[in-house]
């Protein structure tokens, strides 16, 4: 296919990449766009046609192009007003751009993708925009001689209806359960669900159910904090011959609003192992992979909270370490939260590839547990875990180092 206008000639001022010296191409359906392969004194590449825009037999390109929302407000329509037209048929072809989030930015559109052809100076798009995304659409007019390009972009767009939370994860399974030192261990895993934001990150909780009378109360709700690109978490120290009641959630981020889905969820019960596997495996709590020496390094206040940093030695052969951390008791004078038990058993979760890690969301008097976990580079998580506590001090007595700290009574 050779598409039209003139080469450059071999001694004009082109840009320098396209005056390197290297043959890229051979014809031109090998460049992108409207380039032609052309020769230059170095080598051949693609280059910008000249003379295009008086080439004759070709549309001209569309402009004004006009994005309007319809009522059923997943659907849009564009238009715009042709170019040139000259005899035979002329297709046009749109493209689109966008990206999530509150506020448009331009830095943060994605690439052009096709999204639909038509003869018509005018396209209705269903089911391809969602809530919460900033879009910009541009059309070409293109026939059997060739096109002069793309039209100008159209005006941001974004629909009048807001985001909603995520739906539901999908698929929530567990994987074979395993014994640990007289506890249970399994993998929870899930599909992401359909959004009309990224998901940020996931929520999993976990809690046993009591027996009796009142069978669908718990005892205490654990949860965790799994990050975005993560579909699965091992749930650990669970109690054998017992119910436990699990659930998955997907949070998005919109601006400054967060958005928590509908939350997925299943029953787990640890005496009946066929209903993850066939196989109940039995493993020493004797086993490679615990962490020597886990220490806290230092406490530090950073970006207005209370952060921890903790250190431990390198091993080779591990590409990544998780860490937990969760706060037990805490004392009431405490300056960020009153309640004594609002934030017992909350569990954070991170991964790191360095053998360091800056704890952070910590609170003043309050014991802190934390435990980290080695990850080969072939994936495989150890079984085996290694924990410290510490307690963190008083803010009174922490204010002294830092002067832009204020403390509550």
């Amino acid at each position: 296919m050779t598409k039209p206008g003139r080469c450059p000639g071999a001694d004009s001022a082109i840009s320098p990449f396209a005056a390197i010296c290297l043959n890229i191409c051979k014809q031109d359906s090998e460049c992108p766009g409207i380039t032609k392969c052309c020769t230059h004194n170095c080598g051949i590449t693609c280059q910008f046609p000249n003379d295009l825009e008086v080439e004759k037999g070709i549309p001209g390109i569309p402009s004004e192009i006009m994005v309007t929302e319809r009522r059923r407000k997943r659907s849009i329509q564009l238009k715009w007003v042709p170019g040139e037209s000259p005899p035979g048929t002329i297709l046009y072809v749109v493209e689109e751009r966008h990206h999530a989030g509150q506020y448009f930015m331009e830095n943060r559109m994605g690439d052009w993708t096709p999204c639909v052809r038509t003869v018509k100076p005018y396209a209705i798009l269903k089911k391809l925009v969602k809530p919460g995304r900033w879009y910009q659409f541009r059309v070409a007019a293109v026939n059997e001689n060739g096109t002069r390009g793309y039209s100008e972009n159209s005006l941001r767009f974004i629909t009048s209806v807001g985001p909603r939370p995520p739906k539901l994860p999908q698929n929530v399974t567990v994987g074979p359960l395993l014994q640990v030192n007289g506890t249970v261990s399994t993998e929870l895993r899930w599909k992401p669900p359909n959004s009309d934001l990224p998901i940020d990150r996931y929520k999993v909780f976990w809690s046993k159910r009591l027996h009796g009378a009142s069978a669908l109360d718990s005892v205490l709700v654990h949860q965790q904090i799994v990050p975005k690109d993560h579909t699965k978490f091992l749930l650990q120290n669970l109690q054998p011959n017992s119910l436990y009641f699990l659930q998955v959630q997907a949070l998005a981020q919109y601006g400054k609003d967060r958005l928590k889905g509908e939350k997925s969820g299943l029953v787990l019960n640890t005496s009946n192992y066929t209903n993850a596997s066939d196989n109940f495996i039995s493993i020493e709590g004797n086993q490679d992979g615990r962490i020597k020496g886990l220490y806290l390094q230092k406490l530090f206040w950073s970006k207005g909270e209370l952060r921890a940093r903790i250190e431990w030695q390198f091993r080779q052969g591990v590409k990544r370490y998780t860490i937990s951390w969760w706060s037990g008791s805490c004392h009431r004078g405490n300056n960020k939260n009153n309640n004594n038990n609002a934030n017992l058993h909350l569990t954070l979760a991170a991964t790191t590839k360095l053998p360091y890690f800056d704890l952070y969301d910590l609170e003043f008097e309050c014991r802190y547990r934390v435990s980290v976990r080695e990850v080969t580079s072939e994936g495989v998580k150890s079984l085996s875990e290694t924990s410290i506590s510490f307690t963190t001090p008083a803010c009174k007595n922490f204010q002294k180092q830092y002067e832009e700290l204020i403390c509550s009574d």
